[in-house]
């Protein structure tokens, strides 16, 4: 049983590895990030855009995750993904609290509701990558 379990997650057990050792290429180090925010069930994730967002401004890569997560998002969560990042810029530097949750709820509820084809584009890379022994 355990083992099964750990074979299944064999990929994102790699895929973590190589983004905690900052060997996770880009565009895919972003979307990483990105399914740790989207995920609603996760006990650090489901935070949403606005946070996703405002951390990578503060780490200094807001552009950059921007520009990563444009070149793989298909093209309903990209649409979804751009208007965010579109409402993100409006705010400004200091929005108010209730202002942001209003703005970002239907952005998140949207992305969190395919999860999991977040999760199969970092899959299907992650495992084209084992095969590969790239990862």
């Amino acid at each position: 049983m355990f083992g099964k379990k750990f074979k299944e997650n064999a990929w994102y057990n790699k895929a973590r590895k190589a983004y905690r050792n900052e060997k996770l290429p880009a565009p895919y180090a972003a979307l990483y990030d990105y399914c740790s925010y989207m995920d609603r069930k996760h006990l650090r994730g489901g935070k949403g855009h606005f946070d996703f967002f405002s951390l990578a401004k503060f780490d200094d890569r807001l552009d950059s995750r921007v520009k990563d997560l444009r070149s793989v998002l298909p093209e309903g969560l990209l649409e979804n993904f751009n208007a965010a990042y579109d409402k993100y810029i409006s705010l400004g530097d200091e929005p108010d609290f209730e202002l942001v949750i209003t703005v970002f709820d239907e952005y998140d509820e949207y992305a969190f509701e395919r999860y999991e084809q977040l999760m199969k584009i970092l899959k299907d890379y992650i495992t084209e990558m084992m095969e590969k022994h790239y990862l």
